[in-house]
């Protein structure tokens, strides 16, 4: 859990005892932020988990089939089934343990998932506009998994770097470097968003929607992308980078506020993992609802 920044803390260390630390840190005087933040993730966790494996399941098998090329999509996953592991481990330490070693390695594995969920959409984005948009490039490149792939590794760098430097100095996350990722990503998924939506939903001249059943699911990924930006990327990012300018009060921005902003990014295990699993047609959301 991402709390003040580094330099403060240390001078807290440094000026009063252990308690006092506790305290400011973990908000034992402020408990409902915490407390509702503990009872999200739990719930998160019961329903993001099984459904992660579903998606790696589905992964795997469509890889061994080889009907599509979900790559990126695999590196959201992975960053998701990460974070989900060490929240109960992460929600234990900030109510019980208090361990503040312990919690700048939750910090830093929060920051892959704040950072690198933004990216990797883009990179999905990406792919299917080249899918779509450009088919014959997109079928005859012989190169374009080893694109993949160097493209993964260099995102990967950039969010382990981005996550060390956080996680040691929290406080780039309440400036707007905070929302460096974002930044990179959203002009990204927003230009392929409309590009594909709009190649998408071309109609034939009997009137008919001219849609292949494969491109259906490149709709749904790109409505799906949408989801995510303004449910799970953009509310704590302006938190984290807006919230000095409001003024407020230590205990409504570092043990409310914050917390609440954290429950969006903890929330994309759910919805991810869902969208995905409906998208490809292994989890009906509307027969479940009825």
């Amino acid at each position: 859990m991402l709390k003040m920044p580094a330099e403060t803390l240390s001078s807290t260390q440094n000026s009063s005892d252990f308690s006092n630390v506790t305290k400011d840190y973990f908000c034992t005087e402020q408990p409902i932020g915490p407390l509702f933040w503990s009872g999200f993730s739990v719930v998160c966790l019961i329903l993001g988990f099984p459904a992660i494996v579903m998606v790696l399941q589905e992964l795997c098998q469509r890889h061994r089939q080889n009907i599509s090329n979900d790559f990126f999509v695999f590196n959201l996953t992975f960053i998701d089934l990460s974070y989900l592991s060490i929240l109960p481990f992460s929600v234990f330490n900030y109510m019980i343990w208090h361990n503040i070693q312990f919690e700048w390695f939750c910090n830093f594995m929060y920051s892959l998932t704040v950072s690198g969920r933004p990216l990797f959409m883009a990179c999905v984005c990406g792919d299917y506009y080249f899918a779509v948009v450009h088919p014959i490039i997109y079928m005859t490149n012989k190169r374009s998994a080893m694109i993949r792939k160097i493209i993964s590794v260099i995102i990967w760098l950039f969010i382990i770097g981005f996550g060390s430097l956080a996680a040691s100095s929290s406080w780039i996350y309440f400036t707007v470097l905070g929302c460096t990722p974002l930044f990179i990503s959203l002009p990204v998924i927003g230009f392929c968003d409309v590009i594909v939506f709009r190649a998408l939903r071309k109609t034939n001249h009997s009137g008919k929607s001219n849609v292949h059943p494969q491109k259906k699911r490149a709709l749904r990924t790109i409505v799906n992308s949408f989801v995510m930006t303004f449910i799970v990327y953009l509310p704590p990012s302006m938190v984290f980078s807006l919230g000095n300018n409001y003024h407020l009060s230590y205990e409504t921005q570092y043990c409310i506020l914050l917390f609440v902003a954290v429950c969006f990014t903890i929330s994309g295990c759910v919805i991810m993992p869902v969208l995905y699993l409906e998208s490809t047609g292994q989890l009906n959301i509307r027969r479940i609802m009825k």
